[in-house]
């Protein structure tokens, strides 16, 4: 077996939701989750991510025993549990995200191990700036690769 990589630690799962207000509601008030962050945003790099133009979310990032969830709703086109794209991913769990202090480094690992690794997309018009890209396991599962203040 390999040896861990001790630069990669968590950040978040990705749970892909059709009505964040139900979302929130089971999360947060079912189960005493608290609300970190709760925005709806537009940005160049969503469309890359989405593969269409237009993309539009509400996403919210909520703390719930120890776990960090980050939801996103698509508003331009309502999702549904079936995927629709090449990207989307239908409703419920999606994915997991790792931030990685280096994530340039991170792409170049993940392209010379031949991980077809995505682009990396950046959030720049955000207060605290990210990097991210992507990657598949051998399921499909996405996994997320971010840098987070970049």
């Amino acid at each position: 077996m390999g040896e861990a990589n001790a630069s990669v630690e968590t950040s978040h799962l990705i749970l892909h939701c059709g009505d964040t207000d139900a979302t929130i509601d089971f999360w947060c008030r079912g189960l005493g989750g608290i609300l970190e962050q709760d925005e709806e945003m537009a940005s160049p790099a969503l469309d890359a991510i989405f593969g269409r133009e237009g993309v539009r979310i509400r996403d919210t990032f909520i703390r719930v025993g120890g776990i960090r969830i980050h939801t996103i709703e698509t508003l331009d086109e309502k999702r549904t549990r079936e995927p629709t794209g090449p990207f989307e991913k239908p409703l419920g769990l999606s994915g997991l995200s790792f931030r990685v202090p280096d994530l340039d480094a991170a792409h170049v690992r993940a392209e010379s191990e031949g991980r077809n690794p995505t682009e990396i997309y950046a959030f720049e018009e955000l207060d605290a700036p990210v990097r991210m890209f992507f990657l598949e396991d051998p399921d499909g599962l996405r996994v997320e690769m971010i840098e987070e203040g970049a």
